[in-house]
């Protein structure tokens, strides 16, 4: 992706995801009180992401992921929950240190490295807390 996102830009997206399968509409205040936040400092992340094509802002209708911005956060959960799983069955971490790991590297993994993780895992279909893992584009397809 040549529009780099932010970490601050990266929880944002993923919190608009996790909103968006728990209601019909998801407005700057529903993520800004997820966040704790400001509404003023939600809404100027949300204009960020929607200049760089990852949401629509309907106006009096909240957002909405776009298929980039689908594409990229299926991308940041599947590095986050793999590496998450990686780190705490082979590495006997902690699951809260797991966790906290794969969220300070998931924008940086490649697929490639992610693929390898998920094969050496045997492909698991969801991460220690029990979320599920998206399927990679390449890896995993073959399996479901």
């Amino acid at each position: 992706m040549n529009k780099l996102l932010t970490r601050r830009e990266a929880e944002y997206l993923k919190v608009a995801f996790d909103l968006s399968s728990e209601k019909t509409s998801v407005g700057s205040l529903d993520i800004a009180n997820r966040l704790g936040v400001s509404c003023a400092s939600a809404s100027e992340a949300l204009k960020r992401l929607s200049e760089k094509g990852m949401i629509i802002r309907e106006p009096w209708r909240g957002i909405r992921l776009t298929d980039l911005g689908l594409k990229e956060v299926s991308r940041i959960i599947r590095n986050h929950r793999i590496f998450e799983t990686y780190v705490y069955r082979l590495l006997s971490v902690s699951l809260d240190e797991a966790c906290e790991c794969a969220r300070r590297v998931e924008l940086h993994l490649s697929d490639k490295i992610v693929d390898s993780m998920c094969r050496i895992l045997g492909h698991p279909k969801r991460c220690p807390h029990n979320k599920n893992i998206p399927a990679g584009v390449l890896c995993c397809v073959e399996l479901r």
